[in-house]
């Protein structure tokens, strides 16, 4: 897909609410030991590994871009074990889709960043825990990883591909300002957060009930969200300070401005190719075979605080309202139409998309196809 035709296909898509989104976990299978997430090495919960047919995964890539899915984030396990990536890769990229990676990094060797540069990949996110390197590969069990991430983002910078750090909010990071630095040392100049997750009720493992890494109080996780928040400024953070406000109200168990497009914009594929409206949802809307027919789903969620979910559930929040917006108007209810726009959530989240613009845009272009 062309440059020019990207922004042709958002507008035929904006009547269904823009773009969509799909995490796909592509294998079950992980090379670390990280304490909070149960597809740990060293734990028992992966009781077969797997990793997706590479066939089946493109047919299912093919209903995905049918139902408006725009966006792929490969996620495991560990995406960079599955023998098929640069392929998976490249098949997303020539069908129109914009595809990023979820990492720990330990794979990131020059040979596979030439093959997914070859393959037309244009984002990796890299998982960081810590401000100490010492901690991170602990807490990982992959032992001289942060060389290998720091050598990995100088290749990717040469390459343009863009590297961003995906950080979960625990406990072995104590002091902020110094994980943004340590995160500049290793060659990133963005980071995501991801709140820390405790239970999810799908086949996702990436959570602990056990780990005291992410066993927070709320007043302990409220200060580490708002200290994200104050440093914004100082660093390119993904997470939008409407995303935190939100996220803070879920916490403190306050009435949520956002419902979650989970189910409608947003979606997460296991490594048996079963779909789901998110990973934390006990329900498989089905297989991914059986989702060209198979209803969205919008019944106002705000359950859980799956990060990617809800984050992205704010920021597009002004484009679903206009495809609500647009249907009424198709069946002549203008008095309708007219209160989708008008809702003050509508104004909030374009009021941090203005004032965030200079980062946001930069997870735009990695997601583009063009040169950048």
């Amino acid at each position: 897909m062309s440059v020019l035709q990207q922004p042709i296909d958002a507008i035929k898509l904006l009547p269904m609410g823009g773009p969509g989104i799909c995490n796909i976990a592509i294998t079950n299978v992980c090379n670390a030991k990280c304490d909070f997430c149960n597809y740990a090495r060293d734990k028992m919960f992966v009781k077969e590994r797997l990793w997706v047919d590479y066939d089946r995964m493109c047919q299912g890539l093919d209903i995905l871009y049918e139902r408006g899915i725009r966006y792929v984030t490969l996620v495991g396990g560990e995406p960079t074990l599955h023998p098929k990536l640069k392929e998976i890769v490249a098949y997303t990229v020539n069908k129109g889709m914009r595809p990023s990676i979820v990492t720990n990094g330990s794979r990131l060797g020059s040979a596979l960043i030439n093959e997914l540069k070859t393959s037309g990949l244009k984002t990796l996110f890299i998982s960081i825990d810590s401000p100490s390197n010492e901690e991170h590969e602990k807490n990982r069990g992959l032992p001289n990883v942060c060389d290998r991430i720091k050598e990995a983002n100088q290749q990717c910078k040469r390459l343009g591909i863009k590297t961003i750090a995906s950080v979960t909010i625990n406990k072995l990071i104590e002091d902020f300002p110094k994980l943004l630095d340590s995160l500049k040392e290793l060659g990133f100049e963005t980071v995501n957060f991801a709140y820390p997750k405790r239970v999810l009720n799908s086949s996702a493992l990436s959570f602990s009930q056990t780990s005291e890494l992410i066993n927070y109080s709320t007043d302990e996780l409220v200060q580490a969200l708002e200290k994200i928040k104050s440093l914004k400024g100082e660093f390119r953070i993904l997470n939008s300070s409407e995303s935190l406000a939100e996220i803070v109200r879920f916490v403190r168990q306050e009435k949520q401005i956002y419902s979650c497009v989970g189910g409608y914009k947003y979606f997460y594929v296991d490594y048996h190719l079963d779909i789901y409206r998110c990973d934390y949802w006990p329900t498989k809307i089905g297989s991914i075979f059986e989702f060209r027919d198979r209803p969205f789903v919008r019944d106002g969620c705000t359950k859980c605080m799956s990060g990617c979910y809800r984050d992205a559930s704010v920021l597009i929040h002004p484009a679903v309202s206009v495809g609500d917006a647009l249907a009424d108007l198709r069946q002549g209810k203008l008095l309708s139409a007219m209160g989708h726009l008008g809702k003050r959530s509508n104004f909030l989240s374009l009021k941090t998309l203005v004032q965030e613009w200079s980062t946001l845009k930069k997870l735009a272009k990695t997601h583009s196809q063009g040169d950048l």
